[in-house]
């Protein structure tokens, strides 16, 4: 089975973040056959990243909000379950053959019930070698028969199941021991004397082995015995059989942890340690068993493996990231915190998108990309770039724009136009809130972590007639989320200005961009891009004060 690996960017996606995760997902399917990659969201899609989907006919991509390690991380093994009734000696030989040490028992409708492992089998046997004389769990009747290859001889309806004290007659018996009449089992080489029947007058069942003819009638039985088997069988193999026959409910345990596929590997580890049956069963959907977890499975679990694309801080990555093993990197932002355990291919690049760095790796390495590639990637860099208009956009952009343009047959600018205004969330009725977090990104600077959202807007009118309502809901995230302050950039692309609106302190903004904060916003010229033109100024304000 080829190594699943899932390719994310960060967890408040915009379509760079998007279209970059797809696009190299489909160039290392193309390029490393040892492994599937599957590209994943972090969070919700913004109106501008559904409408490129749709565009091009690309699904949804599974939502993934964390990179802990969870209970469908550690590999599946084929499950062999039992039913309650199935008996001690089957459910030792499937452990035997499967190599394997617990079973699931189910029911009928696949509810759980229990598990049996090799200890509660080796407790039982060892019960057969410390208490010879007694059979403490009941064997049904019809498995007991099976079992023996047994003839039914006398049976009076009575006796549905088998438990109780035994006895062994073999050869020639003199004087019973002590407590004969509580048997209510006798195995006997033979037909035993009527003596040693008259004496075990508890007796209820008598199993006759060997090759012996029963002469006696039903009406030469004593009446205390409601069952008589006999079976061609030596006395040590029916002792055996019995045993054997015994029903793995009998001793099975009935309170055994049970787990989801989604479940985290450390709520996974209590469940296993804290409980008596040394293990857990994962359920499906259905609740159906899928999986036994055992404590080795949890020592030799595997982290999930991880390509993290356009972003490389922690703040911004999908929780549980310090989790996962990072196998690559690839972005275009400035370098972040984020460790890994062995060294990795790491490719940052200062260009306007991450998309433009997989358009690159494609055409480098001969992968072919369809229409639908060619337009997820074109579509990843003109967003990023807002139509190439950033400060961000550099000569590799434009080429990479020209070059997908050109196998799609599209007119890139006349496109480019028409998902910037897509991707106008102002001209909507949306809960400040929800506009706010469309694309939000966490930023630590110098000790002191800010929040910067950022949206497309085609006019500054309907943010002057919402401010109020932004600056309340800025309010609201910055206490939610403990930050210094929270930024919100709306940028129009066309004049080539942004609107700035601050929760918090604004001298560190007034002096990075050298203006004067009315009322907590401002009109910025020039600035467009977040990463280069807006954090950078901001940054270095705060340096000077760390």
């Amino acid at each position: 089975m080829r190594q699943r690996v899932i390719v994310t960017g960060h967890k408040n996606p915009d379509t760079d973040s998007i279209c970059s995760a797809l696009g190299y997902a489909f160039y290392k399917n193309r390029t490393d056959p040892s492994r599937v990659y599957t590209a994943v969201r972090g969070g919700d899609l913004n109106d501008e990243t559904r409408f490129v989907l749709e565009r091009f006919g690309f699904r949804v991509p599974p939502l993934l909000r964390s990179l802990m390690p969870q209970v469908q991380d550690i590999p599946r093994k084929r499950l062999v379950t039992v039913a309650p009734s199935t008996r001690v000696g089957k459910a030792a030989i499937l452990m035997k053959e499967n190599h394997i040490h617990s079973l699931p028992v189910v029911d009928d409708a696949l509810v759980v019930r229990g598990v049996v492992d090799a200890v509660d089998i080796a407790t039982a046997y060892a019960d057969q070698l410390e208490h010879a004389d007694v059979l403490p769990y009941a064997v049904e009747l019809d498995t007991l028969v099976r079992q023996l290859s047994a003839r039914i001889v006398l049976h009076t309806g009575e006796s549905a199941e088998l438990k109780g004290r035994l006895l062994v007659v073999t050869g020639s018996v003199g004087r019973l021991a002590p407590g004969s009449e509580d048997v209510t089992i006798i195995i006997s080489d033979g037909i035993p004397s009527q003596d040693v029947l008259a004496a075990c007058s508890a007796a209820s069942t008598l199993i006759v082995t060997g090759t012996a003819t029963m002469a006696q009638t039903e009406a030469q039985w004593p009446s205390h015995l409601n069952l008589v088997l006999e079976t061609d069988m030596t006395v040590t193999q029916a002792l055996r059989a019995l045993w054997s026959s015994i029903p793995v409910s009998a001793f099975m345990e009935g309170t055994v942890p049970l787990l989801s596929m989604t479940d985290t590997l450390e709520r996974a580890k209590k469940a296993v340690l804290d409980s008596s049956a040394r293990c857990a069963v994962v359920l499906d959907a259905l609740h159906h068993p899928v999986n036994i977890v055992t404590r080795s499975d949890l020592i030799r679990f595997s982290r999930k493996k991880v390509v993290l694309v356009d972003h490389n801080e922690t703040l911004q990555a999908v929780d549980g990231v310090e989790e996962a093993d990072i196998l690559e990197i690839i972005d275009h932002h400035r370098v972040g915190d984020i460790s890994t355990f062995r060294p990795i291919y790491f490719h940052n690049e200062p260009v306007g998108s991450t998309c433009t760095i997989v358009a690159e790796l494609c055409t480098e390495n001969g992968v072919f990309m369809p229409k639908s590639v060619a337009g997820l990637l074109m579509s990843g860099i003109l967003s990023d770039t807002m139509n190439l208009n950033l400060s961000t956009t550099t000569p590799k952009d434009v080429r990479a724009v020209r070059r997908l343009a050109a196998t799609i047959g599209i007119d890139a600018e006349a496109f480019g136009l028409e998902l910037l205004q897509n991707g106008s969330v102002m001209f909507k009725d949306l809960p400040a809130t929800e506009v706010l977090m469309r694309d939000f990104k966490e930023v630590e600077l110098f000790d002191t972590r800010i929040g910067v959202s950022q949206a497309v807007v085609f006019s500054f009118d309907r943010i002057r007639e919402r401010e109020s309502e932004f600056k309340q809901a800025m309010r609201d995230v910055r206490a939610r989320m403990g930050l210094a302050m929270v930024a919100f950039l709306a940028t129009d692309p066309l004049s080539r200005r942004s609107y700035l609106i601050v929760a918090g302190p604004v001298e560190a903004f007034e002096e990075a961009f050298d203006v004067r904060m009315e009322d907590g916003h401002a009109i910025l010229d020039g600035v467009l891009s977040r990463k280069k033109d807006f954090i950078p100024p901001v940054a270095e304000v705060l340096s000077r004060y760390a």
